[in-house]
C-alpha cells in the first residue's frame, strides 16, 4: 500500500511539529528547574565560587590585569539593623570584621569583592550600604542584600 505525496507530507508536518513542540517542552522544563536551583542561596553560592576558581569563564570577576596599579582603598560603611556577632564581613576570603555594632566601616581596595557572610545564622539577615567614599560606583549607596544561613556577595568595588 503507497501512500499518495499528499499523506507523506501530512506525516512529515506532523513529525516536525511534533519535535518543535517536545523541543519548547523541553527548553521549559529546563528553565523550571534552573530557576528553581537558583532559587536557594546555597547553591548559588557554590556556583559562584565555582566560576571563582576558574575566572576566565567569567570575565566580570577578573581582578586587576598585570600591567595595572591597584586602585586607592576606599571606605564603605554597612547597616546590620542588630548586633550579629556570628555575622561577618569578608573581602575576598579573609573575614575583615563582624556586627559587633550595628553599623560597621571598613577599608577596601578597588577591585576587591565584599561578601557578608551570614551562614551561621539559619534565618533572614538584611544588610544595607549606608555610606560609600567619593568616586565609589559600587556598591552603590542603599543596595542592599540578604543571608539566610549563606554567603552573599555585595560586589566588587569599582572606582570612578
Amino acid at each position: 500500500m503507497s501512500l499518495s505525496p499528499e499523506e507523506r507530507f501530512l506525516r512529515l508536518v506532523a513529525r516536525v511539529e511534533r519535535v518543535i513542540f517536545y523541543s519548547f517542552l523541553g527548553t521549559f522544563l529546563i528553565v523550571i528547574l534552573v530557576q528553581g536551583f537558583l532559587s536557594y542561596p546555597l547553591s548559588r553560592y557554590r556556583l559562584m565560587s565555582c566560576l571563582k576558581k576558574s575566572p576566565e569563564l567569567c570575565p566580570v570577576m577578573v581582578g586587576v590585569e598585570a600591567g595595572e596599579t591597584a586602585p586607592a582603598a576606599v571606605r564603605i560603611k554597612i547597616l546590620g539593623h542588630q548586633t550579629l556577632r556570628q555575622a561577618f564581613v569578608m573581602v575576598g576570603e579573609d573575614r575583615i570584621t563582624n556586627f559587633n555594632k550595628a553599623e560597621v566601616e571598613i577599608t577596601v581596595a578597588g577591585g576587591k569583592e565584599i561578601i557578608i557572610d551570614g551562614s551561621f545564622y539559619k534565618r533572614p539577615l538584611t544588610f544595607k550600604i549606608t555610606a560609600v567614599s567619593p568616586g565609589v560606583l559600587s556598591p552603590n549607596i542603599g543596595q542592599e542584600v540578604t543571608t539566610w544561613g549563606s554567603r552573599e556577595n555585595l560586589g566588587r568595588v569599582k572606582l570612578n
